[in-house]
């Protein structure tokens, strides 16, 4: 299934005859990829492939019946380098060393050349994201935009901006919608999550394997996972309005560049020639334009972040403050519970139990054993008094004893006869 595949892009660099390199290697090892090439700038080349959750790269078995899991990306990425003889980059990975340029580094040679057609200086953003949201947007191309609403969402307009690639996007403007042009060069982005998925119309492309056996087994991955099929999946997700199959024909066709896909999504007809150099900025309906924060604006923005920051802290403190309150009441409710329980259990068991043993004949026979006890021990203490020798401890303990079980007799006593005198009465 595609979506156990996820879309990686590298990059290998190095001097002329990077594409065939890259490309033999790739055949050989049976991995499906993308091989993309600038026809003005041989010397990079593009890299994509799928991998796994285990970071393990999409590859055509040997008997060419299916897709497995071939070798991790970072053995991939080092096998190429050493192929290639350059430098490989996928994400944070980084294998070879770049060679140097025959060209002298003297920023004043007048053998370098740098073509400015190849710099995007027009762009059109579609995003979801709020009018507020759009700020940090602004704020990264440090320059106005024209803003426009346009379906569930905002149409962004960008004049002599940077190339968007390189500003950072928040979360809170993606998923987004990014078409791009120089002189030349037009290029169309989607940005969700951390990855971006680019196509240029430029660019020369290969679909590896070529080989037919195998190029038709990779046929469906390559084209849902790396391809213009999964491209247009996502374009069509974040505008359902639009096309596909005018989307997907849009993106296919070779040279082609923004004008035919801005139809295809049902866009503004005149953001074409905008991009296109044809025209200045369009007047679209309820259109405006949005500075960029100066430092007024930004301190104060930061001020109203920080505040915002604040009395999230101060609400889920209050929230945990009432909560441990909540359980420490939760806890003294059981404990009250628990005490009524047991005294419940006692009062039951005395009533139950002690009260109609204390109510019958065996009371009054404790009794007149206590009595008869009590006395005998009052006698045995007064011994020493009567023969002239004094109280011992031992006798005065016996006393205390003694009139402890003529109390008991006594309370005994009244216990048994109080009923019976009630009755009476």
């Amino acid at each position: 299934m595609t979506s156990d595949w996820q879309r990686r892009s590298g990059l290998v660099t190095g001097t002329t005859g990077r594409v065939d390199r890259a490309r033999g290697f790739l055949e050989g090892a049976l991995v499906i990829a993308l091989v993309e090439s600038e026809p003005e700038n041989p010397d990079a080349v593009g890299i994509t492939i799928a991998t796994d959750a285990d970071d393990r790269v999409a590859v055509v078995d040997e008997a060419r019946t299916g897709v497995i899991a071939g070798p991790t990306l970072t053995e991939l990425a080092e096998a190429l380098a050493a192929t290639c003889g350059g430098e490989v980059i996928f994400d944070d990975l980084v294998f070879g060393e770049d060679e140097p340029s025959e060209h002298s580094s003297d920023p004043f040679d007048p053998e370098i050349d740098i073509d400015a057609a190849y710099v995007p200086d027009r762009a059109v953003v579609y995003t979801r994201a709020t009018i507020g949201e759009l700020g940090a947007l602004v704020s990264a191309v440090d320059m106005p935009v024209l803003v426009a609403p346009h379906g569930e969402g905002h149409l962004v307009l960008v004049t002599d901006g940077p190339a968007l690639s390189a500003v950072d996007w928040s979360d809170a403007l993606k998923p987004a919608l990014v078409v791009e042009q120089g002189a030349a060069y037009p290029a169309v982005a989607i940005l969700d999550g951390d990855s971006a998925y680019v196509h240029t119309w430029d660019l020369d492309v290969w679909q590896v394997p070529s080989e037919p056996a195998a190029a038709a087994v990779a046929h469906d991955l390559a084209d849902a996972a790396l391809g213009l099929g999964g491209l247009t999946a996502q374009i069509t997700a974040l505008l359902p309005e639009a096309d596909a199959g005018a989307v997907r024909a849009a993106l296919g066709t070779p040279g082609s560049g923004p004008a035919e896909l801005i139809a295809a999504l049902g866009l503004p007809a005149d953001l074409a020639g905008y991009l296109g150099h044809g025209a200045d900025l369009p007047s679209l309906e309820g259109a405006k334009v949005l500075q960029p924060d100066g430092f007024g604006q930004a301190f104060a923005r930061a001020v109203t972040d920080a505040q915002a920051q604040m009395t999230e802290s101060v609400r889920e403190h209050a929230e945990q403050v009432r909560e441990r309150a909540e359980l420490m009441r939760e806890r003294a409710e059981a404990a009250r519970v628990r005490a009524e329980s047991a005294f419940d259990a006692a009062e039951t068991f005395t009533e139950e139990v002690v009260v109609p043993i204390r109510q019958s004949w065996w009371t009054p026979a404790v009794a007149a054993l206590e009595a008869s006890g009590g006395l005998l021990a009052l006698r045995r203490a007064g011994r020493g008094a009567r023969l002239g020798t004094g109280t011992t401890p031992g006798e005065r303990v016996v006393a205390v004893l003694g009139a402890l079980l003529l109390a008991d007799a006594v309370v005994n006593t009244i216990v048994f006869l109080a009923p019976r005198l009630k009755r009476d009465l």
